[in-house]
């Protein structure tokens, strides 16, 4: 591979040892994100990550794939984090669990806005034709069933279908940031929005008010800008 990113099937690779390509494919995504921060994706090579990332072009090629593969690496990663700092958690509040969600993967995505505005929209429109391994839904799947058994939801509540809406509306917000219709700010204070927008029509009479308190400051921030919260006019500007 030679040039700008293959937009066809990629080559794999075989018999590399597999701690040294878990290493390259990390210095590799990395590259890619700080180029992503001040280029287009259409515009960046495989040579400028491999010498950004200090490995080969074939490496390149081989690890991360086409553009779109290299999208979901970059989200996979986030995902995977996401996992881990879900472990650290209490396993008895799926509340604060379904917030870390939402809040984890946002300040990753603003960690370099840029470069994962592209990475968003590039994703969301690939999606249909190429599905993610990991539903990033079933984070919020799992959050909602326990939220449900411990009474917090109530009991005639679909709880997967509760926590593929939270995640809807995170889209949703995704989307809105991607485009620059939003900025950092307003894309975080949006997913949490939705969040508690969900669970406080889906709580038990013992947990509604608690959600309703949550969710009022952050609609009020929301109509006060009337979701016009000032964000770049586009992805790499």
């Amino acid at each position: 591979l030679m040039g700008k990113f293959m937009t066809d099937q990629p080559q794999r690779f075989e018999g590399t040892n597999d701690y040294i390509a878990t290493d390259d494919l990390k210095v590799a995504v990395d590259a890619a994100v700080m180029l992503l921060g001040t280029c287009d994706s259409n515009d960046i090579t495989t040579e400028e990550i491999a010498a950004l990332a200090g490995v080969a072009a074939s490496t390149v090629c081989n690890l991360v794939g086409t553009r779109n593969e290299l999208m979901y690496q970059l989200v996979s990663r986030i995902l995977t984090d996401l996992a881990e700092s879900l472990k650290a958690l209490d396993p008895g509040d799926p509340i604060a669990e379904a917030q870390l969600i939402i809040e984890h993967t946002v300040r990753a995505f603003v960690s370099n806005p840029n470069a994962y505005r592209q990475v968003v929209a590039v994703t969301q429109r690939a999606a249909a034709a190429h599905p993610t391994p990991v539903e990033p839904a079933s984070f919020q799947v799992v959050a909602m069933r326990q939220a449900q058994s411990m009474g917090i939801i109530r009991k005639d509540t679909d709880a997967s279908g509760l926590a593929r809406q939270i995640f809807l509306s995170y889209t949703g917000a995704a989307m809105l940031w991607s485009a620059g219709r939003i900025d950092d700010a307003g894309f975080l204070t949006a997913a949490r929005h939705g969040l508690f927008t969900a669970l406080a029509a889906a709580a038990t009479d013992d947990h509604r008010e608690q959600f309703i308190d949550r969710m009022r400051p952050l609609s009020k921030t929301l109509e006060k800008k009337a979701w016009r919260f000032k964000g770049p006019p586009n992805a790499t500007s």
